[in-house]
């Protein structure tokens, strides 16, 4: 994700801290330096749980990275924002029941540390309640394992994206077509939106429903949307959406003779094949611009993308499109018996689903409809 801090690589999955939540976390800590007395203690008491809430949530990702790697989906990164954390799986399991494991991994993890906590007040001789909670010596944990219990009662809310709105499509699922299902639990989680805006209106000091309102509200859009477009896809293959006539590159062409194919609009990203037809990786039109702009031109073998993902022509194409959501990735390489047939882009997938919607959506031929005396 743009904009972002590497934090580190875990598990085999790269975690990033987006530049907003390193502000948002400065705003709360100013905010705690202020609102303490200038108490530089209290402050280190506020900012070490805001550490340990945010780690919460991380490790909360990682339940749901960790629970799709079992499945065969593999995770890009884990991204950090204000609004909580973004694990960016390749895909959802199509296996409603897979789907249903994958969501409530993460706040099965929550419910993990919540014990965990609790076991050790418990051998400390600690009281698990507090009769407050602020951040004061001797209430970390306490106020950790609250946070913890409120995460896992807004996350299990009926709603997209939140888990609960997964979990309430894969069990609909489990008994109707995955894309109803994603409709249902669609609509289900735009009135909770609708809710949230009432309860933020009448109640002016839960005005932050209302901004949750509008990211339930798109979260749920965009859940009906991705299932159309699966539900349209449904039993295409490849095949029926790449381009056969394109152009390729040559290891030893130069930057600026990709550039010229590029003004002269034939494509905007090639695939790079040897003379015997092998492909070896991919150049996108951002490669060629950050060349031109950072670094010594060089022939295409030095700055182009290896051993890019490809497909077959008999692959699902709602797969294929599952792997071309990914931001990096700008085509879809077909080969057939070791040789590159085709290509796939969002663009042609997008014609392909706007004209067998067209012709869903056409009125009846003349000739078929009942006449009338």
């Amino acid at each position: 994700m743009k904009w972002s801090v590497r934090l580190g690589r875990f598990f085999g999955i790269d975690v990033f801290l987006h530049f907003t939540f390193l502000l948002f976390f400065a705003w709360l800590g100013y905010g705690a330096y202020v609102k303490s007395g200038h108490d530089p203690v209290q402050t280190m008491h506020t900012v070490a749980l805001l550490t340990g809430v945010f780690t919460c949530v991380i490790l909360h990702e990682y339940g749901h990275a960790l629970t799709a790697r079992r499945f065969g989906i593999g995770t890009h990164d884990i991204t950090l924002l204000p609004i909580g954390g973004v694990a960016r799986l390749e895909r959802m399991p199509a296996n409603p029941r897979q789907e249903l494991l994958v969501a409530i991994a993460g706040p099965a993890v929550n419910l993990a540390i919540i014990l965990v906590i609790m076991i050790w007040l418990t051998l400390r001789g600690q009281p698990l309640i507090q009769d407050h909670l602020y951040v004061v010596s001797g209430s970390f944990l306490r106020a950790l394992m609250i946070f913890n219990g409120t995460m896992i009662l807004f996350n299990l809310l009926p709603a997209f994206p939140m888990d609960g709105g997964r979990v309430l499509r894969s069990l609909l699922a489990m008994r109707m077509p995955h894309a109803r299902a994603t409709r249902i639990a669609a609509t289900i989680g735009q009135g909770v939106a609708v809710i949230f805006v009432l309860v933020g209106i009448l109640v002016p000091k839960l005005y932050m429903l209302i901004f949750i309102a509008l990211f339930v509200w798109i979260g749920a859009s965009n859940e009906a949307e991705d299932a159309e477009e699966d539900s349209v896809l449904t039993g295409l293959s490849a095949r029926d959406a790449m381009m056969t006539e394109f152009h390729v590159l040559s290891p030893d062409q130069t930057v600026q003779q990709t550039v010229k194919l590029i003004i002269k609009g034939f494509q905007g990203d090639f695939p790079v094949v040897r003379e015997d037809g092998e492909l070896i990786g991919i150049v996108s039109r951002q490669d060629v611009f950050r060349v031109l702009e950072n670094e010594t031109p060089g022939p295409v073998s030095s700055f182009m993308r290896p051993d890019p993902p490809h497909c077959a022509p008999s692959d699902a194409l709602d797969g294929v499109m599952h792997t071309l959501r990914d931001p990096a990735l700008t085509l879809m390489p077909v080969i057939d018996q070791g040789r590159l047939v085709g290509l796939v882009t969002s663009e042609n997938v997008l014609e392909l689903l706007m004209t067998r919607k067209a012709l869903s959506r056409r009125q009846t031929p003349l000739a078929a409809r009942p006449l009338r005396a």
